[in-house]
C-alpha cells in the first residue's frame, strides 16, 4: 500500500508529537512547528481533535532529512543514489477503476472547502491557505501530467487566490490553454505518499509525469483514479483532492503569504481557480505543510533538487562529492565539496552550480576534509582558505526567483568562492589518532 496513513505508521511512537487538545488551528501549527526547529527537535505533529473539525491535522511531516530519506527507502547517506536510481527506472502510474479516494464524492453547493481545516499560517498571510496542495494537471499539447506546488488562497467556498509564480510548466500550460480559449483543469492532491510529494518537487524536464519517478523511489508503479468532473488522474489512495479549474481570463489579487525567504510576499501571478468537486476517504488525514523559512518547508524544496543537481554536476566534474543547500541560504546558496586533482577545477565546478540553478544567488567550493552539511566548518574554510582579490568571482544580471526581496526585474547577481585550499599548500589541519576519537565517543555513550 502506498499512501500517507502507510507511511504514518512505520513511523516510531518517539517521532509522532500527538496535540490531544482541541487547540485552533491557526497559528499554532506554524509555531509549535518553529519552537521544536528552535530546539532542534523535528517529530512529525499530529492534532488529532482540532478545535471546529472533526479530522486529525498532520504537519511537519518533511523537517527531518532521515525521515525523508525513509520516504524513498534509504539513508540519509544513500539518497542522492536512491534519487538517481529512481530516474533511471521510472515506472510509469497506472490506472485503477476505484480508490479510497472516491468514498465521499461531494459536488455542487456540497463541494465547500471551507469545511476543510484549511487555516492561516503567518500573522501576515492574507488568508487561510492550503500549503500542502500538490496540483496535477495536464500538457494541453502531449497530455502528459505534471505535478507541482503552487500557494493557494480560500476566497470562498468554490473559490482559490493561487500564484504560480514558479513560472514552472502549470504556468507554460495555462498560457498554452489560454491562447486556445480554455480553462486549464487541475486537480489538487492533498495527502499521500512522501514519495509523491518528494517527486512533485524535482526540477525535470517537462515531458517527465513525476508520478513516474514516484514510482521509482517506491519500487512500483502508482494507482491512479480518474476524477469526477475533469480528465486527470490523481493517486487512487489520497486523502483529499480538490477538482478545479484555473481560469484563463480572470485575475484578482491573492496575498500576502509568509514564502520560503522568510518575508511575507504579495508578488503573484493573481490567478483564480474555482471548484467543481471534493472527493476524499471516508475518515480522512488532512496534511498541512509548515511553509515560509521553515526547515519543512525547505527541506522539501530542496531535498529533489540537491540531488538532481548533484548528479548533473558530477557527471561533468566526477570528483565533486557532496551538495548542500544549506538552510540559511533558503533556496539561494549552495556548498559543494570536491576532491580537487588541479588548479581551476573548483571554479569550473561552481560556474556549473551556477548555470544548473536559477535560484543560486552564493555558491561556495571546498576540499573533500570539509562537511558540507557543516556551515562551521564551511565558513572555516572560508575564512583559512579563500582571498577575496584572487578566489572569487561575480556574474551580474542573471535571471533568479522573483520571490528574492532583494532582486531586480527578476535578476540577480551570482556570487562564486572558492574556498579550496592549493594543491601545494603548506598548512597541516590539526588532527587526532582514530583510537582516541573512538575511546572519546565510546565513553560519552557508555560512561
Amino acid at each position: 500500500m502506498t499512501s500517507l496513513r502507510n507511511f504514518l505508521d512505520t513511523l516510531p511512537a518517539h517521532e509522532i508529537l500527538d496535540v490531544r487538545e482541541p487547540v485552533g488551528l491557526d497559528f499554532c501549527k506554524t509555531a509549535l512547528a518553529l519552537e521544536l526547529e528552535a530546539r532542534k527537535q523535528f517529530p512529525v505533529i499530529r492534532f488529532t481533535a482540532p478545535a471546529g473539525y472533526d479530522v486529525p491535522v498532520v504537519t511537519n511531516l518533511f523537517a527531518d532529512r532521515d525521515r525523508i530519506a525513509r520516504m524513498a527507502g534509504t539513508t540519509r547517506e544513500g539518497f542522492n543514489a536512491t534519487w538517481t536510481a529512481a530516474l533511471d527506472r521510472m515506472m510509469p502510474a497506472r490506472i485503477v477503476d476505484d480508490g479510497p479516494v472516491h468514498e465521499v464524492v461531494l459536488t455542487g453547493s456540497e463541494a465547500d472547502v471551507t469545511a476543510l481545516p484549511i487555516s492561516r499560517h503567518f500573522q501576515g498571510d492574507a488568508g487561510r491557505y492550503v500549503s500542502s496542495g500538490i496540483l496535477v494537471c495536464k500538457d494541453p499539447d502531449t497530455g502528459v501530467r505534471n505535478l507541482s506546488f503552487q500557494r493557494m488562497q480560500m476566497k470562498g467556498p468554490d473559490r482559490f487566490g493561487a500564484s504560480l509564480h514558479s513560472r514552472g510548466h502549470i504556468w507554460e500550460h495555462l498560457q498554452r490553454s489560454a491562447a486556445r480559449g480554455k480553462n486549464l483543469e487541475v486537480a489538487v492532491v492533498i495527502g499521500c505518499h512522501p514519495a509523491i510529494y518528494l517527486a512533485a518537487a524535482a526540477k525535470v524536464a517537462m515531458e517527465v509525469d513525476e508520478f513516474a519517478i514516484a514510482g521509482g523511489l517506491l519500487g512500483q508503479p502508482v494507482d491512479l483514479v480518474r476524477c469526477k468532473t475533469i480528465d486527470v488522474e490523481v493517486p487512487a489512495e489520497a486523502e483529499y483532492v480538490i477538482e478545479g479549474e484555473i481560469l484563463a481570463d480572470e485575475f484578482e489579487d491573492e496575498g500576502p503569504f509568509g514564502e520560503y525567504t522568510g518575508y511575507s510576499t504579495s508578488r503573484s501571478t493573481r490567478n483564480v481557480f474555482v471548484v467543481k468537486a471534493i472527493t476524499r476517504r471516508r475518515q480522512p488525514i488532512f496534511l498541512d505543510i509548515v511553509p515560509g523559512y521553515s526547515n519543512e518547508h525547505l527541506l522539501l524544496g530542496r531535498s529533489a533538487k540537491e540531488a538532481h543537481v548533484f548528479a548533473r554536476l558530477k557527471e561533468m566534474v566526477p570528483n565533486v562529492l557532496a551538495l548542500n543547500y544549506p538552510k540559511s541560504g533558503t533556496h539561494f546558496h549552495a556548498y559543494v565539496s570536491l576532491r580537487k586533482t588541479a588548479e581551476g577545477q573548483a571554479r569550473h565546478a561552481l560556474m556549473l552550480l551556477l548555470g544548473l540553478d536559477s535560484y543560486i544567488k552564493l555558491a561556495v567550493a571546498v576540499d573533500e576534509d570539509v562537511d558540507v552539511y557543516d556551515e562551521d566548518q564551511v565558513l572555516w574554510a572560508l575564512a583559512t582558505r579563500f582571498q577575496a582579490d584572487t578566489d572569487m568571482f561575480v556574474v551580474p544580471k542573471v535571471f533568479c526567483n522573483r520571490l528574492d526581496p532583494s532582486s531586480v526585474d527578476g535578476m540577480s547577481a551570482k556570487l562564486a568562492l572558492d574556498a579550496t585550499a592549493p594543491l601545494q599548500s603548506e598548512a597541516e589541519r590539526t588532527a587526532l589518532p582514530a583510537e582516541a576519537v573512538q575511546w572519546a565517543r565510546d565513553f560519552l555513550t557508555h560512561p
